[in-house]
């Protein structure tokens, strides 16, 4: 058993190094495709058992699904934009004021400091300034999501249409005698899969939505753009929504302005109001949205979950870390039931042959 993981483990390395990497700039729309097959193919398949066809079904679920997210878009897009366009140009400014509220915080700890070595990889020359001018020079990165997008909708189309035939085909690959194992397996796959999808996107439109109105009512600035951000990074588990706090607190500290309803003062205020209204929609989430959605997705212990989430981040990036968990869900439904139909617990000890009992020698 020890080999025969060494060996999967390498084989895994060699086709990751040498057939993945060369062709991994399909991977976007292929997932794409995949997550869409996942999310419309239960509704395409209703419409299939009432009779429709399945081509028809397929062009009707994706005209209402596009409809829906044209509409969320149509109003979110344009308020997204301009936030994000303001931030730009207040940058250098938040960037100012965050090195001159370091440099008071080391002087009141008897440490100094010059003002021009702190944060000095954040000016034009430094390489965290040019990390941001690589953040913000988006056009290339905009033009590559809409072919990402484009594509990825026209594979899901012909996935969706043509996913009976694939199974078929997948199926008839297997000995007749496993097929039946097999196909369980697929569907306790496809039902786990299926339901975090779906699950993890409605999770994220919510906390999106909840985030932009609770630090509205802060009064922080560019709420829409910190609240998108917060809903985008809930979809990586454990740690996502402490990187969607990082960049509420940082406007926080760093902004001159205040607003909403609350109107609270920039600085610790501020700060404390962004998390609270952070924190809210966490606990709503973890506590009523996340049980009733989540409730059918594989559950995967915390560590498993975070050691999960370092190798995929060191693999493949923000990617990697999206698709870790589904990976591990299948992975467990698969070792479950090589466990449960392949290996005998508790095992049985061997028969013990009882001793030959003599026969008594008859007296005659």
């Amino acid at each position: 058993m020890a080999w025969s993981l060494i060996g999967i483990v390498i084989l895994g390395y060699l086709a990751y190094r040498f057939l993945l990497v060369p062709v991994r700039i399909a991977f976007g729309p292929l997932l794409l495709a995949l997550v869409i097959v996942y999310l419309l193919n239960p509704i395409v398949s209703r419409l299939e058992a009432r009779g429709l066809p399945r081509v028809w079904g397929t062009l009707l679920t994706y005209v209402v699904f596009l409809g829906i997210v044209g509409v969320a878009l149509r109003f979110m897009i344009p308020m997204v934009a301009n936030q994000v366009s303001s931030f730009v140009s207040t940058v250098p400014g938040l960037l100012d004021r965050a090195q001159e509220s370091l440099t008071d915080i080391a002087a009141s700890l008897g440490i100094r400091l010059r003002s021009t070595d702190i944060l000095a990889s954040l000016n034009p020359g430094g390489e965290a300034g040019s990390f941001i001018s690589r953040i913000f020079g988006v056009t290339a990165g905009v033009l590559h999501a809409v072919v990402v997008f484009v594509l990825g909708l026209v594979l899901g189309i012909y996935l969706l249409v043509d996913l009976p035939k694939i199974q078929r085909s997948a199926l008839a690959l297997v000995p007749q005698r496993r097929r039946d194992e097999v196909r369980t397996v697929l569907e306790q796959m496809g039902k786990a899969l299926g339901g975090y999808f779906r699950g993890q996107l409605l999770v994220a439109a919510f906390v999106g939505v909840a985030s932009m109105l609770g630090l509205y009512i802060v009064g922080l600035p560019y709420w829409a753009l910190v609240g998108a951000v917060a809903g985008l990074f809930n979809l990586i588990p454990l740690i996502g929504p402490f990187i969607g706090a990082v960049p509420a607190l940082f406007i926080a500290f760093t902004t001159n302005d205040s607003g909403g309803l609350l109107h609270l003062h920039p600085g610790w205020p501020m700060a404390l109001g962004a998390c609270v209204a952070l924190l809210t929609v966490q606990q709503i989430d973890n506590h009523i949205i996340s049980p009733n959605v989540m409730a059918r997705t594989v559950k995967l212990h915390p560590v498993t979950v975070m050691l999960g989430l370092l190798i995929g981040g060191t693999l493949a990036g923000l990617v990697g870390m999206l698709l870790t968990v589904p990976v591990i869900a299948c992975t467990k439904i698969v070792l479950l039931h090589l466990w449960d139909s392949r290996v005998q617990w508790p095992p049985q000890e061997p028969a013990v042959p009882e001793p030959a009992v003599p026969e008594p020698v008859g007296v005659e």
